[in-house]
């Protein structure tokens, strides 16, 4: 019979005893407004009578994107937030891509926060596949990544390493950021501690790629001859009780430290056991709540000031991401979670533009898809060298005491116009 099995335009058809037709069941479609892109509808569901609700098989082109996430080592108390954020950039370009027949999907590998560890890790990802990676987040991670990725041809986006050195674009080929140097951000640190600090001034930093380059750059500021006490320290140590007396010693009655998260809470605890009572300045390594996750006492860190990079004017895609990021408890703790994000999704669209233009390299789409996009964190466009201007500098002050923390921009920093 002609109306058995049919195979017709709107697919194959049966007639029932009553003349019906079973159908194959219901598409099932949700329309997304996404922030300066648009509206989408994507029917990515089906239902069934036999089957009930269930989604629908994905036969399009799958593209893998590489993160470098800090999973262990001394900042891995943000990992979960920089997860999270990666994961809200994911899912904002896979809504976008999916009616294009692309989908990304993330491959997540840890960068210890060393140098070697994200060797380990960048490897893994060249042999996943992926056309590029994001992160890593700590600049000599960073760097040892980069030295196993470009030597692959895969490019890099970094969410949060800022030395001065990832600038030299021979040495640290196919290497971007959406974060500004930290050659700056030690002239803004300088002027905070004009505004705030005292006049005997201790500089106590990490001997690593972040930490020296950083306290380079702030000396170079304020002058090495007029530091009371400048002390470096291995990344890895867990006692600080030797560089705290050495800095009570020479009677510094302020302190700018360069650190991590775990190492920053250790120091803050020392010097209030060895009874430091001056000003303590830190930079973006501390610069959020979560470094109370790893501290005994919380209440220590009521008045501190830290900075970090400033986040441009609020526009349709910074206020839609925060409200993502506050629905999210990782994410809302965490720290460079719009700079996580940004990375996410302009690797995600410079892989689109590099399959629908063959012919270029995946670099030069990324130089050109970050050429004046409109981010989470603000306007980006790389430079020649993979670096972006920035934004200035917030300056932030803790408010704590034993049952809650916040941290707030209470001032802003800008190259042009100082401390405001």
């Amino acid at each position: 019979m002609v109306g058995t099995d049919y195979a017709g335009a709107s697919g194959t058809h049966t007639f029932l005893d009553n003349g019906d037709v079973g159908g194959a069941g219901y598409d099932v479609c949700t329309f997304h407004h996404v922030p300066t892109y648009g509206d989408y509808f994507n029917c990515d569901m089906v239902w069934t009578a036999t089957g009930g609700l269930a989604d629908v098989p994905w036969a399009g082109a799958t593209v893998k994107i590489g993160y470098l996430n800090p999973i262990t080592g001394p900042i891995a108390v943000y990992a979960p937030g920089f997860t999270a954020s990666a994961y809200i950039g994911l899912g904002l370009a896979n809504t976008i891509a999916y009616n294009q027949g692309v989908q990304f999907e993330l491959v997540m590998a840890d960068s210890g926060c060393s140098g070697d560890v994200a060797a380990t890790g960048a490897q893994t990802l060249v042999d996943a596949g992926v056309v590029g990676v994001v992160g890593a987040a700590c600049s000599g991670a960073t760097m040892g990544a980069n030295a196993i990725l470009s030597a692959a041809g895969i490019p890099m986006i970094s969410y949060a390493s800022t030395s001065p050195a990832l600038s030299d674009a021979e040495a640290h080929p196919h290497f971007f950021r959406v974060v500004p140097s930290d050659a700056l951000q030690g002239q803004a640190v300088n002027d905070v501690v004009g505004a705030h600090g005292g006049t005997a001034v201790a500089l106590l930093h990490m001997n690593n790629a972040y930490g020296s380059g950083l306290a380079d750059s702030f000396s170079g500021a304020y002058g090495a001859d007029n530091l009371c006490a400048q002390i470096g320290y291995e990344d890895t140590l867990t006692d600080f009780s030797s560089q705290v007396q050495s800095i009570m010693d020479a009677g510094c009655d302020t302190v700018v430290m360069v650190s991590y998260a775990a190492d920053g809470a250790a120091i803050i605890e020392e010097l209030a056991a060895q009874s430091f009572t001056g000003q303590i300045i830190g930079t973006d390594g501390i610069a959020e709540t979560g470094i109370a996750a790893d501290m005994s006492d919380q209440s220590l860190l009521d008045g501190i000031i830290a900075t970090k990079p400033a986040a441009a004017g609020a526009s349709e895609v910074s206020m839609t991401f925060q409200y993502l990021c506050m629905m999210n408890a990782d994410c809302a703790g965490g720290i460079f979670t719009a700079e996580s994000f940004d990375a996410v999704t302009i690797m995600a669209f410079a892989a689109f533009t590099m399959m629908a233009n063959p012919g270029i390299t995946m670099s030069q789409a990324i130089a050109g898809t970050g050429a004046g996009w409109s981010g989470a964190s603000g306007d980006i466009t790389f430079l020649g060298n993979g670096d972006v201007p920035g934004a200035g500098y917030c300056v932030g002050t803790f408010t704590a005491d034993a049952s809650s923390v916040s941290y707030d921009c209470t001032q802003h920093w800008a190259a042009d116009s100082g401390l405001s």
